[in-house]
């Protein structure tokens, strides 16, 4: 067996998507053979969980939730001469890809995790984007069509591309007892449908137009919470607003936690409101874990992870009535719920799990080695 030395690289400090889908991916890595190594920056939130996996790691001094930091080039290329790995993949890290270059590693990808609008750039500076990134990748991985999108867009040669969609850990099943424990200890009653987002409390994940359309649903006398999982620099602006809707003691602000399975149980319908960056989301791919379907915006890699009609409905960004609508739709209408609910399971178990995703990424670190080599 020949062993592929692997070097990650990941500069977040806290638990975002791209750390959750790098830690849900080693797991289900066989270490002995994809020798690996993470570099992230010292005191980040995910050293515990390297530890609890098994995964060496190890804390460099910068480059803490950036992609450019030019004082960790050589911290970088220190490491790299030391352990000369086959490859070395940096999510989003442009320090590392820049030190891994210099050094001459032998295959350097890129993970793109994030989708936002690109500028209106003239043909000359496109081809310079895309030269750059050529020089300084040899693969990238999109974690959505919507992700492979946008670095053509930035100049980058599709055939550089590969689509690996984010998959997720299946959410552990909770007790009904311990269901109704929780609404209880948040107030909310038996009857009452719940409405779930797992998402960073920041503007671009869309919770404004989310309470617009929550605010019409508790208009039409519907009986509905909801529950906001995560936490971020608009935690205290999103509780004014929520009071000023008067929506404030049916939205529960939870904050971050490490293990949203039970709160996730709780969930009836997950919502993805996001306006800005979504590419794959982990928190869509968990709940259809659980067979809960999803109302989502259009943004990004949504479309692509609920079907519009078949696990989910989709609309239009900022259209808060047509959201309530469909949400309407699905706690009205029990059969259709019921389908979506079989469909989202479904996808789950076929695609967008942790192991398809692993598989597929090691396929690639493997072809790209055999390529290299041979040559």
């Amino acid at each position: 067996m020949r062993v592929i030395k692997v070097i990650e690289i990941i500069s977040d400090t806290n638990i975002g998507g791209a750390g959750v889908l790098l830690l849900n991916r080693l797991k289900y890595t066989d270490l002995q053979k994809y020798n690996t190594l993470v570099l992230l920056p010292s005191g980040s939130m995910l050293v515990p969980r390297l530890k609890y996996i098994g995964v060496r790691y190890r804390e460099i001094s910068g480059n803490a939730d950036k992609s450019m930091d030019v004082r960790t080039v050589r911290e970088y290329m220190s490491v790299f001469r030391e352990i000369k790995p086959d490859i070395i993949n940096a999510h989003g890290c442009l320090s590392a890809r820049i030190a891994a270059w210099l050094c001459c590693v032998p295959i350097k990808i890129c993970t793109r995790h994030c989708v936002f609008s690109v500028p209106k750039m003239s043909v000359i500076r496109k081809k310079c984007i895309g030269a750059l990134n050529s020089a300084l990748s040899d693969k990238f991985i999109a974690v959505a069509d919507a992700a492979k999108q946008n670095l053509f867009e930035l100049g980058v040669n599709e055939r550089k591309i590969e689509v690996i969609i984010n998959g997720a850990d299946a959410l552990r099943k909770i007790s009904d007892a311990e269901r109704a424990q929780i609404r209880k200890k948040l107030g909310i009653s038996s009857g009452s449908t719940v409405l779930g987002i797992c998402a960073r409390l920041e503007k671009y994940k869309g919770h404004e137009w989310f309470f617009e359309a929550f605010r019409i649903l508790l208009d039409n006398g519907n009986d509905v919470n909801a529950i906001l999982i995560g936490d971020g620099s608009q935690r205290e602006y999103f509780k004014k607003l929520c009071v000023q809707y008067g929506i404030e003691e049916k939205v529960h602000f939870i904050g971050f936690v490490s293990d949203v399975s039970p709160y996730m149980n709780i969930v009836d319908i997950n919502v993805n409101c996001s306006v800005g960056t979504e590419t794959s989301s982990l928190a869509l791919s968990e709940g259809m874990s659980l067979s809960i379907p999803a109302v989502v915006s259009n943004y990004g890699g949504n479309p692509y992870m609920i079907e519009h009609g078949k696990n989910g409905l989709v609309c239009e960004c900022y259209d808060s009535s047509k959201m309530a609508d469909y949400i309407i739709d699905l706690i009205k209408d029990r059969e259709l719920y019921r389908r979506m609910s079989l469909a989202a399971r479904k996808r789950f178990e076929d695609e967008l799990n942790a192991r398809v995703m692993t598989e597929k990424t090691n396929k690639l670190y493997d072809r790209l080695c055999d390529t290299y080599y041979r040559a």
